[in-house]
C-alpha cells in the first residue's frame, strides 16, 4: 500500500520541475484540491496546523477544504481550520504528552531529551501518536504489521526511538542524553557532497537541477549571489513593503485564548488586544498621517484596517504588521481582535524550496 501511494504524482509538486529541491510545499495544497490537480483528493487529515491563518492569502484554504469530501482535524484547540472538520479528534498539548528530539544538524554536539508528561490529558484528549497507532489498528494488511513493532502508544514508541542510547530507566531519571563530542577531521562523514569534501557551491543541488531540469544546469548560478526581489504590485501605486513579523507569544498552532495574553501581545509597544501598523515618522508625514489614527492598508489583493504606530525603529519604504490576531475561532479571548495581514499577502514562492514568501507584496497606507 505504502509502496503504490509513493507512485501517485505529489499533491503539493514537491520533488517536481515546479519545486525540484522542495520537501513540502505546504501553500500549494488548496490550489490543487480547487483544480482537482493533479487528481481530484477525497480525504484529508490536519494534525495540529491552523494554515486558514498563517498561510499567505488564507481564504484559498477556507474554499478548498470546504470543497473536500472529507476533512479531520486533530489539534488541542477549536482553530479555525478546525472550522472545517467533518470529524475533530481534541489532541493532547505539550505537558500532557510524551516525546523526544535532538540537537539540529550543526549544532556541534549530540543530544537527545525526552519529554514527560507532567498532567493527565484533559478529558478524552489523546496524543496524535496514539491516535496514529490507534488508527493503524483499526487497518488490515501491510500498514498495521508496520505499526505493530514500534512500541503500541506513544510512550511505547519514545521507548522504541530511543532505547538503545540509554537503559530506559535511568533514560526516565536523567532526562537527556549526551554524545560523544564533534570529532574535526572526519570529512568523509561530515560532508554529504558529491566530492565529500567542503564545496563553495553546492554539487548536491547542480546534481537535483540537473535531473529536473534538462539543460537549466549550465545557466543556474550555484555560488551566492544576490538578485532582485520580485514584488508584487506596481511600486508607483503601491509605494511600501509590507513585512509581517511573528510576536513571541504567537504560536502559529497553539492559543492565546487568555486575558493575560492578549494584554502583554505588544509588549515593546506597551499595547495589547489590537493589532498595529507600524511606520516610519517621517513616512507617516510624507501620507498626512498621525500616530493613532486608524488606516486602510492595502495591497493588490485585499485590504485591512488598524491603528497606525509611528516608529523611528522602522525604515522609510516598509510597513510592519504582527501576526497572531483577526482570528474567527478559537474563544472569546481571540476571537474578533485585531486584523490579520495574511490576509492581504499575494501568492508566491521560492522556486527551489517551495517555502511560502511573506516579504514580498506591496501596500498602501491611508487614512480611514
Amino acid at each position: 500500500m505504502a509502496r503504490k501511494g509513493k507512485n501517485y504524482a505529489r499533491i503539493d509538486f514537491r520533488g517536481t520541475d515546479k519545486f525540484p529541491a522542495a520537501e513540502d510545499v505546504t501553500n500549494q495544497i488548496p490550489e490543487s484540491l480547487l483544480q482537482g490537480v493533479p487528481y481530484s483528493a477525497e480525504m484529508a487529515i490536519g494534525f495540529n496546523s491552523n494554515m486558514n491563518m498563517f498561510a499567505p492569502s488564507p481564504e484559498r484554504w477556507d474554499k478548498a477544504l470546504k470543497k473536500l469530501p472529507f476533512y479531520i482535524h486533530i489539534s488541542p484547540f477549536i482553530s479555525e481550520m478546525a472550522l472545517y472538520a467533518d470529524l475533530f479528534l481534541p489532541s493532547t498539548t505539550y505537558l500532557e504528552e510524551w516525546g523526544y528530539d535532538h540537537s539540529p544538524p550543526g549544532s556541534g554536539f549530540a543530544e537527545v531529551r525526552i519529554k514527560q508528561p507532567v498532567v493527565k490529558p484533559l478529558g478524552a484528549a489523546r496524543s496524535i501518536i496514539d491516535i496514529v497507532f490507534e488508527m493503524s489498528r483499526g487497518l488490515e494488511g501491510g500498514l498495521a504489521q508496520s505499526f505493530a513493532n514500534m512500541g503500541n502508544d506513544s510512550e511505547g514508541f519514545v521507548k522504541f526511538r530511543t532505547e538503545t542510547l540509554m537503559p530506559w530507566k535511568e533514560f526516565l531519571g536523567k532526562g537527556v542524553w549526551k554524545g560523544r563530542d564533534y570529532e574535526y577531521k572526519k570529512y568523509g562523514r561530515i560532508f554529504n557532497t558529491p566530492s565529500k569534501k567542503f564545496e563553495f557551491y553546492s554539487g548536491n543541488l547542480k546534481s537535483l537541477i540537473s535531473k529536473m531540469r534538462k539543460g537549466a544546469e549550465k545557466d543556474f548560478d550555484y555560488l551566492p549571489n544576490y538578485e532582485e526581489a520580485k514584488c508584487l504590485g506596481e511600486k508607483e501605486k503601491y509605494p511600501l513593503l509590507l513585512l509581517p513579523y511573528e510576536p513571541l507569544l504567537v504560536i502559529e498552532n497553539g492559543s492565546q485564548n487568555y486575558p493575560w495574553a492578549q494584554e502583554i501581545f505588544l509588549p515593546m509597544n506597551g499595547v495589547g488586544w489590537e493589532t498595529l501598523v507600524e511606520i516610519n515618522s517621517e513616512t507617516a508625514k510624507t501620507l498626512k498621517l498621525k500616530d493613532g489614527q486608524v488606516v486602510w492598508v492595502e495591497s493588490p489583493f485585499q485590504k485591512i484596517k488598524a491603528k497606525l504606530k509611528c516608529s523611528e525603529g522602522v525604515h522609510p519604504s516598509v510597513v510592519v504588521i504582527p501576526f497572531g490576531q483577526g482570528h474567527y475561532s478559537y474563544g472569546k479571548w481571540q476571537k474578533g481582535i485585531g486584523v490579520n495581514p495574511n490576509e492581504i499577502i499575494g501568492v508566491d514562492y521560492d522556486t527551489l524550496s517551495g517555502q511560502a514568501v511573506f516579504f514580498n507584496t506591496r501596500v498602501k497606507v491611508y487614512k480611514a
